[in-house]
């Protein structure tokens, strides 16, 4: 199908075919040991930051990062899950992280983490021609979820849910002579996604993706052209690059204009010694960052065209300059890598300039630190690496070294790359190097985190590359393993302690006992004395109630003091009594009292709330001396308006006891006993000062009285305070 009009300009330069570009500086990647092929034939920059390139004559696929080279070669053992051949024609990095590789024997599609490869030879049974296989130019499509890929067949399409591969025949049958074959390069048209401009072997035409229509546009000039590359500019202005056919060697570029159908041819020549040189097949085009401009490599040269006037600046081959343009030629593609370096593959390897520098149309960004390559100690020959470590990474309890490979791919000045690494739970703070390896030895069992970052010169550090790292631990390195040796270790010595100890124990016992049994015949013996005194002190108080009341206040007298005798007797059967049997005692004691003193004196009792008077365990009769005390001896010579107060209050692990009165005090009480008659010591006081001490003997408290002699401001007797506080008695622990 011809269009309306084609209409074919050409520029003719004369005087500034000549011109040479300023001499640039190459670093080099040339056929040796590592490069053992020839003839690299096609460039890419992949997400990471890593070059990728591969040989068309069998070298395989190479991956660059700025130091060494990787290389991939078809892997018989793994069939369809590596290379489908070394022939390598295109590469093509996609934001899906693969990167789609066209051979000589179809497309690969390979995992720029994993490394795992998908080969799509196995569908050769599903198209219709083996030429199918020999794929070039490869252009994954998002919007319809497939891969367009050119072969020597024709177009084609890889369904992405599918994985089926259709061959786009022509919508109309009665047209499929229209449709190319051996496809060579193809773009997507930037105003209308839909539109695929395919250069090939048979010249340049369009497919319409929406309608399955082919366009072929003749240029006359170059009817029979071989088209080797594609670019539109953002003029939306096609560019293409090739070889005129039937003329050997004879290079051609020409500019299309899709909205005209205008065919601009630029003439490219070098200088010769009489006459114009020719520059050969036109291979490929760049745009450069003047937007006036474009790199062009050709057979023999690459350099820098002005679009308005067709001035032509290249660099050629120089035996003298072993830092330029590799020898042998054929510089069939090109690159602008993040950095905007122009980089340039060749028959002898691969080169890129140090000071040339490319517009990239790929948007900006800033790559991270890559891990490459992790070493364990005593791994399997079997395990497949990843080329890129971003999973966690667990390794068995005899795996404790390990090498850590990492790498900051690509950059400007390879030499002037700083990296910091921290191995969280190993290291203690960041470490600062210029290798681009670390080794830690005789790890623990445990969970790590290696932790990577890089940067060039004295900018700013990269972002954080994090790789989790988990080894498993030896029964030895669990916590609880050593709290259960611990434990059992504990449980033998604890034991062993035991039995050595128990016959001492034993004895002890017994020798406690016999003391205890002891001590406890001697309380007996002080109750036995306690007992007599206070019978003999209220005998003494009946005696002079029957001489001095009349009956019936003496049997109301006995009553109570028949009540009185009868607890203190119950209560002198144990060792220890309730707060509120003592208090019930003390109470009818003093209300005995109170009616032979004829009300001489008041009397109250305070008890603490919160006590537990029916649970709290007191000695008996611990308090009736004291009590006793402060009626015969303060209370009794005073001849009225006496106070007797009784206070129970609440210390927690003890209560305390107070007994106050308002009578003579301890000294005006001496005075007068010690010019009566029958002076002597209070009996009830001396045996219940030994009781305390026997009581606390027994049960390894600290009972204490205080008594305080109180006084006015100016020194005169008030009466006396007696403090008593009474740790509680457990009564098991006797």
């Amino acid at each position: 199908m011809r269009r309306n009009l084609v209409i074919l300009l050409t520029i003719l330069v004369n005087a500034l075919l000549f011109a040479q570009l300023p001499p640039a500086s190459f670093h080099q990647l040339r056929r040796d040991e590592k490069l053992m092929s020839s003839f690299y034939h096609c460039l890419a920059e992949d997400e990471y930051g890593f070059i990728w390139f591969g040989s068309r004559h069998g070298g395989g696929l190479y991956r660059y990062d700025g130091y060494d080279l990787k290389t991939f070669v078809v892997d018989p053992s793994k069939l369809h899950r590596s290379l489908s051949s070394n022939e390598i024609n295109t590469v093509f990095s996609y934001a899906d992280g693969k990167l789609y590789i066209g051979t000589h024997g179809g497309m690969t599609i390979l995992d720029l983490v994993s490394g795992s490869m998908q080969c799509f030879a196995d569908a050769i049974d599903k198209v219709p021609d083996y030429t199918t296989f020999l794929v070039e130019p490869i252009i994954p499509d998002s919007t319809c979820e497939c891969t367009w890929f050119g072969t020597a067949y024709g177009l084609c399409r890889l369904d992405w849910q599918s994985e089926a591969i259709d061959c786009m025949l022509p919508s109309n049958q009665a047209d499929q002579r229209q449709m190319p074959k051996h496809i060579i390069d193809m773009v997507v048209d930037r105003s209308d996604k839909n539109l695929l401009w395919l250069g090939t072997a048979d010249g340049f035409f369009s497919y319409n993706k929406g309608t399955g229509e082919y366009a072929h546009y003749i240029i006359p000039e170059a009817p029979g052209i071989v088209i080797l590359d594609l670019y539109q500019d953002k003029e939306v202005d096609v560019w293409i690059a090739g070889d005129a056919g039937k003329e050997a060697h004879a290079g051609k570029l020409f500019r299309f204009a899709p909205l005209t159908g205008h065919f601009v041819e630029y003439k490219l020549s070098l200088p010769g010694n009489d006459h114009a040189q020719s520059v050969g097949e036109v291979y490929s085009v760049l745009p450069a960052t003047d937007a006036d401009q474009l790199w062009i490599s050709t057979k023999n040269s690459v350099g820098l065209l002005n679009k308005h006037n067709g001035e032509y600046q290249a660099w050629t081959y120089d035996p003298a300059r072993p830092d330029g343009l590799l020898p042998n030629e054929f510089f069939r593609a090109m690159l602008a890598d993040r950095h905007g370096r122009l980089w340039i593959s060749s028959w002898q390897g691969i080169q890129y300039a140090r000071n040339a520098f490319v517009r990239s149309e790929r948007p900006v960004f800033i790559p991270k630190v890559c891990i490459t390559d992790v070493q364990v100690s005593n791994a399997r020959a079997d395990v497949v690496k990843p080329l890129l470590y971003h999973q966690s990474l667990d390794l068995q309890d005899d795996q404790r070294d390990i090498t850590i490979r990492y790498v900051l791919p690509n950059p400007l000045h390879a030499e002037n790359v700083t990296y910091q690494y921290q191995l969280q739970g190993w290291d203690k703070e960041w470490v600062t190097s210029d290798q681009r390896l670390v080794q830690y030895t005789r790890l623990h069992g445990g969970r790590y985190t290696f932790l990577i970052r890089g940067r060039e010169g004295n900018g700013e550090w990269g972002e954080v590359t994090s790789l989790p790292i988990e080894v498993e631990r030896k029964l030895t390195e669990y916590g609880w393993f050593w709290v259960m040796g611990a434990l059992l270790l504990g449980g033998m010595l604890f034991g062993t302690n035991r039995y050595l100890m128990s016959r001492t124990r034993k004895e002890e016992q017994l020798k406690s006992d016999f003391n205890k049994k002891v001590t406890e015949i001697e309380m007996q013996a002080l109750r036995a004395q306690m007992n007599p005194h206070f019978l003999f002190n209220s005998l003494n108080s009946i005696k002079y109630y029957a001489l001095s009341k009349d009956k019936e206040a003496t049997a109301d007298y006995l009553t109570k003091f028949s009540s009185l005798v009868r607890t203190i007797l119950n209560n002198s059967k144990s060792h220890t009594i309730s707060i509120k049997d003592e208090l019930e005692a003390l109470r009818l004691y003093i209300e005995i009292e109170h009616l032979r003193l004829e009300g001489k004196f008041d009397y109250s009792f305070d008890v603490d709330t919160s006590i537990r008077v029916e649970q709290a365990q007191v000695p008996p009769m611990i308090l009736q001396p004291f009590v006793e005390n402060a009626i015969w001896h303060g209370l009794m010579r005073k001849t009225a308006g006496g106070k007797l107060i009784v206070q129970v209050k609440d210390l927690g692990t003890s209560i305390q006891c107070v007994i106050e009165d308002n009578g003579i005090g301890r000294k005006k009480a001496l005075e007068l006993k010690g010019n009566g008659p029958g002076h002597k010591k209070s009996m009830g006081i001396q045996i219940t000062g030994d009781r305390i001490s026997m009581i606390n003997r027994i049960y390894g408290i600290d009972t204490k009285v205080h008594i305080i002699d109180l006084v006015n401001a100016r020194g005169e007797a008030e009466g006396t305070r007696v403090v008593i506080n009474i740790p509680l008695i457990n009564e098991d622990a006797s």
